[in-house]
């Protein structure tokens, strides 16, 4: 399956759809749909466990555990590039989606090789593998990256099996494993072009009061909320590390503009990609009266 696109990019052809607040790959709150063809189910490593969820299979229980969820919310700045023309993240050209580091060098435009050739110098090496994503975007203001703007951490534990369906559910995020569990998380390098929709981090521990498995984020999103822990916009053209027990949302679009969005994930699971999502992966999720 594809996982790089070669495109040539101008504003009268950056897509464009209604924000719903629903969820769109990063910080998804609803299940994705069912692939064309099932691909064969990977290997399930440590760091994808869902050790909470075996405890409910055993019995008949229909109500789920809480658990005080602590997020450490890793922040840490790697490196500070050259702040790109919006010239040259135009004209990049290619974007990446669960592509391999090594393919995803060879096949960049300058301005996210410049930046892949960075990132590789601060991988750990601890993971099995390293998957490339990336998007570029023409922001108007009031614009959203993704059709979310939940609190959320990446590569939580999903489970989409008979277990969850039993629990009354499509699909669950075993939170409890994902932040209390032996593996070490998966680990991300984050980069973006500029700061007019800058991606905002919590930098300070939470913690929160949550189910052990939650069906979306909206809980934990109003908590977070409601708590207004210390944050921080990621600055432009600065690389910075998390982990998967690091709070982060989108924010929408303060300015008009392009902006170079690229994402190095070190993870232990092999990612094929069983339907193709990169044609979409670029587009731009717009309010009548912009998000908020």
């Amino acid at each position: 399956m594809k996982t790089y696109l070669r495109q040539a990019r101008s504003i009268a052809a950056q897509e464009v759809a209604q924000f719903t607040g629903e969820g769109a790959y990063h910080g998804s709150t609803r299940p994705r749909p069912a692939p064309v063809a099932e691909a064969a189910p990977a290997p399930v490593v440590d760091e994808m466990w869902p050790r909470s969820l075996d405890r409910y299979s055993a019995t008949e229980r229909r109500s789920i555990d809480t658990f005080t969820a602590r997020f450490a919310n890793r922040y840490e700045t790697v490196a500070a590039l050259p702040v790109p023309t919006q010239e040259a993240v135009m004209a990049d050209g290619v974007t990446f989606c669960w592509c391999p580091i090594d393919e995803a060098i060879r096949e960049a435009g300058p301005l996210t090789r410049s930046v892949l050739d960075e990132m590789q110098r601060h991988v750990s090496g601890r993971k099995r593998y390293v998957y490339i994503d990336s998007k570029i975007q023409y922001f108007r203001p009031g614009d959203v990256p993704v059709d979310s703007q939940h609190w959320h951490v990446d590569g939580t534990i999903v489970a989409r099996d008979p277990r969850v369906q039993r629990l009354g559910h499509a699909l669950l995020h075993d939170m409890r494993a994902r932040l209390e569990g032996p593996a070490e998380p998966p680990t991300y390098l984050s980069y973006q072009s500029s700061e007019h929709c800058a991606t905002l981090f919590v930098t300070a521990p939470v913690s929160l009061t949550l189910p052990e498995l939650i069906p979306n984020f909206d809980d934990l999103d109003r908590q977070v909320r409601a708590l207004a822990p210390t944050s921080v916009s990621q600055p432009a053209a600065v690389i910075v590390r998390f982990d998967g027990g690091s709070l982060h949302r989108a924010v929408a679009a303060s300015d008009t503009g392009w902006r170079l969005w690229v994402r190095c994930a070190e993870t232990d699971r092999r990612v094929e990609l069983s339907s193709s999502i990169i044609e979409c992966y670029g587009m731009v999720y717009r309010t009548a009266t912009g998000a908020t």
